[in-house]
This record gives structure tokens, C-alpha cells and sequence, in this order.
């Protein structure tokens, strides 16, 4: 059942005023005050006369000027009313360009009146909580285990009807893979090509444990630039950018063979998916595009990498064995709030659209995509970050 919203003084924008009318009446009928606007002006002239609404519904289309200039116009002059974008042409696109442009909301037309509060309540929970929820990213879930998100089945029914050793080989798309090597527990192109592996230890895991030895010391230090002055990496990069306090030399001074204003654009990219054929697609096409990629295949190796690593851009895939990256996203943001995220999904949905956004991503792109959109995605996403 659906809690009763707070009464709240509503304006309601929008060219058609049938449409006007039918939300007065359902937001009326919940005890709302709603007031009427034709048009974005009669809307700013409105809120000039009494600016205390507690909600903006606002058409998205509509003649001279639209849902988009109402969002900006609010945010500009009255940046505490939330503004919902309502629309008969929805789509992930135009969801993504309203929650950028500050929109507190999205909602497609025709909705009925259960969404339509449904909306409000759920907009006037996260207006009133999001000083907490920013100081506060969810911590990332335990690993479950499940073979693969889309189908019922975990490991121990798979390995019931079959054997433990099949559902080691098992892949995130449920296909058993010919280069598993349970040594090393992970794909070997040794093992692929001799159908064995004749090592005491994993070579990649002894590599493995090697590499981070010294990443966790570092890890730990003081993070100074210099031992002769008082800032850390962060404050340099707080102050200038990420990419020129990576740059840094001992001497305070940036190594031009390594930073330049122009090449500083991004080209370091985190690829973080389960699923390693596609991680793999992921960086040979970005490889090919002039990009440097490394591949992370949970969430827990992806924020070990981005805490340890500069990266200009992360293309994270919302379903994961360990983590949803809806719920990773805020820890990436908390730690690097000036890093690129662009949200990958083979589930796309308005829904999701919308939060990646509000949580912090930069971009959100429906999979399967060609190498041409996710090319664009991944320069646009760097652009943005630099403006």
C-alpha cells in the first residue's frame, strides 16, 4: 500500500490544459494545492508572484519553450523546488538529458494516478534525505551465487544437476569455457592451448601477488607529492586536476612529456564487466581508437584499481557477481568525484537511466552497441569532465 504524501503545493505546467486539469483533479482529490500554467513564462510569473511551491510538474514539449527551460530557469532562480519532467515521447535519451539539465524527476505520459503520486512521494523523500545519502554511499553487497543475473539458477542447483567441476568452468553467459584452469581458477591461454597446466603455483597469481605488495604499501603512505612540502595528491589534484597532479614529479614541477593541457583530455580508460568476452570486445575497439585499457571483472578489483591507478573514464556494467554498479557508483564517486562514469547495461530502462544519472554517472548506454556509439559515449563522457 502507498503511504500518503505530505500535502504539497504543486504547479502544474503544460500547453494542453486538459492535461493541466486531470492532474489538478487527481492532486486534488489527495488533498494537494495545484495551480495551473500554460506556458513556461505564465509559469516563472507565477512562482515571481509566490515562490512557495514545494513541486514543478512540467511538460517536456511545449511551444517557445520547453520542459528543459523550465528545469534550467527553476534551478537558476529557485533551486530548492524540484522540477518533474512529464512526457508523452519518453525514452532513455530525453530521461537523460532532464536528469542532467537538474530535473528531480521523470515521468511518460499517460501515467496513472497511483504513478503519478507514486512520482511526487518518491521525488519528496529524495529531496528531503539527499544530504545524508551523499555523505553516505551504500556499502558494496556480498557476492551471491548466481550463475547469471537473467536465469533462476545458482551454483549449487547447476552443480547438483550436473557436477561442481562443470559449474567451475561456467562462464557469467552460462557456457562452459574451454580455457578454465582450476590452478589458477580463471581463463589461461596455456591452459587453452596444452589442455594442462604442469606449475606447483599459478604464474598469474604469483604475478598477481607480486604487483600488490607494493600497491598496498603505497597505499597506506601519506600520499605526498614531495617529502619537503605539506600536500598530499589529493589537495594538488582538488586544486588543479587529477591528470596534473599524475604528472607530478618528485620536484612539485609536471613531467610536459606527461601532461600537457590538450592531451590531458583522458585516454586511460577502466572497462569493469563480468562478463570477459565482452570486457575484452570492450578494449579492442577503444584500443583501436588510440585509448590505453585495463579490464577489472568485479567490484571489488575495479575500486582497488581506480583507489590505486589515475583513470580518466570508467565504463561500468550495472550487473556484477559481487555488486550492482548503481550501488558502486557513489564509493567510485566518493573517492574520485571528478572521475567519468559511464553506466553499461544489457537491462536498459528509463528507470535506471534516471538514477545513474542522479548517482553520478556521466552517461548511461543500452547494450549491444557498436563500436562507433561507444566510441562517442567514452569521448563525450571525457569532453564533459574537462569543461
Amino acid at each position: 500500500m502507498m503511504t500518503q504524501t505530505k500535502v504539497m503545493r504543486v504547479l502544474v505546467v503544460d500547453d494542453e490544459r486538459i492535461v493541466c486539469s486531470g492532474v489538478e483533479k487527481i492532486l486534488a482529490r489527495r488533498g494537494h494545492s495545484v495551480e495551473q500554467a500554460l506556458s513556461v513564462a505564465d509559469a516563472v510569473k507565477a512562482i515571481e508572484r509566490d515562490p512557495a511551491f514545494d513541486m514543478i510538474l512540467a511538460d517536456l514539449m511545449m511551444p517557445q519553450a520547453g520542459g528543459l527551460d523550465m528545469v534550467r530557469i527553476v534551478k537558476n532562480r529557485w533551486p530548492a523546488i524540484p522540477v518533474i519532467i512529464m512526457t508523452g515521447y519518453a525514452s532513455i535519451g530525453s530521461a537523460i538529458d532532464a536528469t542532467r539539465a537538474g530535473a528531480a524527476g521523470y515521468l511518460p505520459k499517460p501515467f496513472t494516478p497511483e504513478e503519478l503520486e507514486s512520482t511526487l512521494e518518491r521525488v519528496s523523500i529524495v529531496m528531503t534525505t539527499r544530504p545524508a545519502a551523499k555523505a553516505s554511499p551504500r556499502p558494496l553487497p556480498k557476492a551471491t551465487d548466481i550463475i547469471d543475473v537473467d536465469m533462476p539458477f545458482d551454483a549449487a542447483e547447476v552443480a547438483a544437476a550436473t557436477s561442481p567441476e562443470y559449474v567451475k568452468h561456467l562462464t557469467r553467459s552460462d557456457v562452459a569455457r574451454v580455457d578454465y584452469c582450476d590452478l589458477g581458477a580463471r581463463s589461461c591461454k596455456r591452459f587453452k592451448t596444452k589442455g594442462a597446466c604442469d606449475q606447483p603455483e599459478c604464474p598469474l597469481v604469483v604475478s598477481e601477488r607480486r604487483k600488490k605488495a607494493p600497491v598496498a604499501i603505497a597505499a597506506q603512505a601519506n600520499d605526498f607529492i614531495d617529502v619537503d612540502m605539506p600536500f598530499s595528491f589529493g589537495e594538488v589534484a582538488a586544486a588543479t586536476s587529477e591528470a596534473y597532479a599524475d604528472a607530478l614529479g618528485r620536484s612539485d614541477m609536471a613531467v610536459t612529456g606527461r601532461w600537457n593541457a590538450e592531451k590531458a583530455t583522458g585516454r586511460k580508460v577502466l572497462v569493469v564487466d563480468d562478463e570477459v568476452v565482452a570486457a575484452n570486445s570492450v578494449r579492442r575497439t577503444l584500443t583501436r581508437r588510440g585509448f590505453r585499457v585495463d579490464e577489472a571483472f568485479s567490484g571489488r578489483e575495479a575500486l582497488n584499481r581506480i583507489l590505486n591507478e589515475m583513470y580518466d573514464l570508467v565504463l561500468l556494467d550495472m550487473k556484477m557477481p559481487d555488486t550492482n554498479g548503481l550501488e558502486l557508483l557513489p564509493t567510485i564517486k566518493k573517492h574520485r568525484p571528478k572521475l567519468p562514469v559511464v553506466m553499461v547495461t544489457g537491462y536498459a530502462s528509463i528507470d535506471t537511466a534516471v538514477e545513474a544519472i542522479q548517482r553520478g554517472a556521466s552517461d548511461y548506454v543500452a547494450k549491444p552497441f557498436t563500436p562507433e556509439e561507444l566510441f562517442s559515449a567514452a569521448s563525450q563522457a571525457i569532453r564533459r569532465a574537462i569543461v
